[in-house]
């Protein structure tokens, strides 16, 4: 694993984050939820609650609990939030500042994760993730700057780690110089750009989008986990 600073302070890119044997684990079980996802078993608007300092319930907590090793985690994070991720080719995911969805409708108020991460589980280089220097207004919805100083495009490489901000304001901007169409037939590829992301909070979000993970959702993610 190596580490790198960029120009965008806090943030950290950790390569080959996962040993090559849990990497392919979490991929393999992965790819198998989305085949689920497809079957209609299983939904975008959940996301999974996994406190800090427990053991793993299945795959994607497994990889978590390593992928924890490699951040400088705030004192007072008590756990994190996780979801899977895909993107069909030369889909852009729009930029936005995570929050706690529900507090938010709900209330008015925004409040932000400590730390936002994604992990890569393909090789997707068409569609990197767009960080800027912006973080949210008094008001929790303007950004400052109200234009960016500093943006930088993460690369969607196989087992890398990247980890920001998680005021800092980002999406997914495909790149249209960047082509994984078939060179003979012309035809744009099957495979979807996949990430595990993970937020690392101080307070639980709340439900109903953050859930305790039961296997109702993604149940291909149930397979046994290390001790």
């Amino acid at each position: 694993m190596s580490s790198s600073s960029t120009p965008i302070s806090g943030v950290r890119l950790c390569e080959s984050a996962l040993p090559e044997t849990l990497f392919q684990k979490v991929d393999g079980a992965v790819r198998s939820a989305f085949r689920e996802k497809e079957r209609g078993k299983s939904s975008y608007s959940t996301t999974f609650w996994y406190p800090r300092d427990t053991a793993p319930a299945n795959v994607a907590e497994e990889a978590i609990a390593a992928l924890m090793q490699k951040v400088e985690l705030p004192q007072n994070c008590i756990g994190t939030e996780w979801w899977l991720g895909r993107l069909r080719y030369r889909k852009k995911l729009n930029f936005h500042f995570d929050r706690d969805l529900v507090l938010s409708r709900e209330t008015g108020e925004s409040v932000f994760p400590l730390l936002g991460s994604v992990f890569y589980l393909n090789d997707y280089p068409s569609s990197p993730t767009v960080l800027t220097d912006q973080v949210p207004g008094p008001d929790g919805k303007s950004k400052m700057p109200a234009e960016p100083n500093l943006t930088l495009a993460v690369a969607a490489i196989r087992n890398n780690y990247v980890v920001f901000p998680g005021n800092l304001y980002h999406g997914v901007v495909p790149d249209p110089a960047i082509s994984h169409t078939d060179a003979i037939t012309g035809e744009e590829p099957q495979e979807k750009r996949l990430t595990l992301l993970v937020n690392y909070w101080h307070r639980r979000p709340s439900a109903p989008i953050c859930q305790d993970f039961d296997g109702s959702v993604y149940p291909s993610l149930l397979s046994p986990v290390a001790a």
